[in-house]
């Protein structure tokens, strides 16, 4: 009896034995399943996706900028729509030195008003603005009621450059008023002076409006002498009015 006790008490010791063992394998199988498959990668690889990320949205973000970016539109291009009167180059002043001694003012000015006018009508305002030629034109057809429009009296703008606002003096007002009306414009832009700066040109432009009797802007514009000197001159006014 005490041996068959004794391998009955081995019997049911083996069988709680194989019991647990079936039910610790799977826990320790899912155990390991969830160590195995980290959902997160480990945090030496995190700084990489995020630099990754970031440079992929870098392009978007820079796009973004420059769509909202306002495009910067030339000072005087609301002119371009309008009919403004280009009036004939008025002064001269030769420098003691460098280029401007020896040139020759005849010369100079009606190069300077064909640069102008030709370099403004094949950049797209076409007729719409009155150019010089067509302003001298006018004038001779009209010669009692037109005075010389290359010379309005603009005299005082040589030694300071005008501001927005400033009041246009008696004589070029009343001057002005006839070129506009021949040439049914409102508004004038006038080149004040070539002069010559050492190795350099300055030319003074000036816009006023015809009907308050003021200035509308004012600028000098420069250009290194040369062949190229009054064409150059010719551009940057006309990348001032122009949109490219």
């Amino acid at each position: 009896n005490a041996q068959v006790y004794a391998y009955g008490a081995r019997a049911v010791q083996r069988g709680r034995e194989q019991v647990q063992s079936r039910y610790r394998a799977p826990s320790q199988t899912i155990t390991f399943l969830r160590n195995a498959v980290n959902l997160h990668p480990p945090s030496f690889i995190r700084p990489s996706l995020r630099l990754l990320a970031a440079l992929l949205a870098t392009p978007m973000l820079l796009l973004q900028a420059q769509e909202a970016a306002p495009v910067a539109q030339p000072p005087l291009a609301s002119f371009a729509a309008m009919r403004v009167a280009v009036v004939p180059a008025q002064l001269w002043h030769a420098d003691t030195i460098g280029w401007s001694r020896e040139a020759q003012w005849s010369v100079l000015r009606p190069q300077l008003d064909s640069a102008i006018s030709q370099t403004l009508r094949d950049g797209g305002l076409g007729a719409k603005w009155a150019y010089a030629g067509d302003v001298v034109r006018a004038a001779r057809r009209n010669p009692l009621y037109s005075k010389d429009p290359a010379t309005i009296g603009v005299g005082r703008w040589r030694n300071e450059l005008p501001k927005v606002g400033d009041d246009v003096s008696a004589l070029v007002a009343d001057n002005l008023r006839s070129i506009s009306a021949l040439g049914d414009t409102r508004h004038a832009l006038i080149p004040v002076e070539l002069r010559g700066d050492g190795d350099m040109a300055r030319l003074r432009v000036v816009l006023v409006d015809t009907r308050t009797r003021s200035v509308v802007w004012a600028a000098d514009l420069r250009a290194p002498a040369g062949p190229e000197m009054l064409a150059a001159l010719a551009q940057q006014l006309a990348a001032l009015i122009i949109e490219p």
